[in-house]
């Protein structure tokens, strides 16, 4: 559930291209990782499975994009 939650987070974040919206949104799951390891037992496995899913959900989804961009260029001038 955390991996398909940090992967959502990315699919949504990606679209902004805003720089400081993908650091913040990576900064709100740091947090809220804290938050859980204070009230309950977590391990740094959880943590580290929801970065690299989330930086899997913003690369995935900006490469996406950026072939979206290529095939438009290139329609345009046909």
């Amino acid at each position: 559930m955390i991996a398909l939650t940090a992967t959502t987070l990315g699919f949504v974040t990606a679209p902004m291209r805003s720089i400081f919206s993908m650091v913040l949104v990576g900064c709100l799951v740091c947090v809220a990782y804290a938050g859980a390891a204070w009230v309950s037992s977590t391990s740094v496995l959880d943590l580290t499975a929801a970065i690299v899913c989330y930086d899997a959900g913003l690369l995935i989804c900006l490469l996406g994009l950026y072939a979206f961009d290529r095939i438009r260029e290139r329609r345009r001038f046909v």
